[in-house]
C-alpha cells in the first residue's frame, strides 16, 4: 500500500492578524514583538496587520515534544496539516506547554478544538475517534518521556 503524501500549505503568503494575535504568537515562541515586526507588510486603520508568513522573521511553530506535537503527527498521517490561518499550531503549543497531566484532565476541551477545526475545514468529525486520537497522542507523549 502506497503512503499518501502529506499536503503542504499552498494558501496565501500573507495573513491578516490583530496585533494581539501577532504578539501572542511571538511570545509563545519565545520572541518579542520587535523580533517579528519585520514580517508585517501592512498596517491597517482598524489596528490589524498583514503578515508575510514566508518572511524569515515570521514566528514559526517549532516542534517540541509533547501531546500537541503527537496530535499533529497523527493528523498529518491522514493528510491533515496546520495552515497559517488555523489555530492548530497555537493549540499544539498550549498542549505541549501545559503537559500530559493537563491534557488528560482537559481531554474534552481538546476534542472540542478538534471538532471546531474539522467544522472550519468542512470535514466530518466523530467525538469517539477524536477521543481515541488524543488518548493515543497522550500515550505516545508518555512513551517519549521514558526515552
Amino acid at each position: 500500500m502506497k503512503k499518501k503524501p502529506i499536503r503542504k500549505w499552498t494558501g496565501p503568503a500573507t495573513v491578516v492578524w490583530t496585533m494581539s494575535q501577532l504578539e501572542t504568537t511571538a511570545r509563545m515562541r519565545g520572541l518579542s514583538i520587535k523580533d517579528v515586526m519585520p514580517c508585517v507588510v501592512k498596517k491597517h486603520e482598524d489596528g490589524k496587520v498583514t503578515v508575510d508568513v514566508n518572511h524569515e522573521n515570521f514566528p514559526r511553530y517549532k516542534e517540541v515534544p509533547g501531546v500537541g506535537t503527537e496530535v499533529k503527527k497523527l493528523l498529518a498521517k491522514i493528510g491533515i496539516v496546520a495552515s497559517p490561518t488555523c489555530k492548530c499550531n497555537q493549540r499544539a503549543e498550549v498542549m505541549n506547554f501545559e503537559g500530559i497531566e493537563w491534557c488528560e484532565q482537559n481531554i474534552d476541551l481538546i476534542i472540542s478544538w478538534l471538532r471546531e477545526e474539522a467544522k472550519n475545514r468542512n470535514l466530518p468529525f466523530v467525538d469517539i475517534a477524536g477521543r481515541a486520537l488524543v488518548k493515543m497522542a497522550i500515550k505516545r507523549a508518555k512513551k517519549n518521556i521514558d526515552k
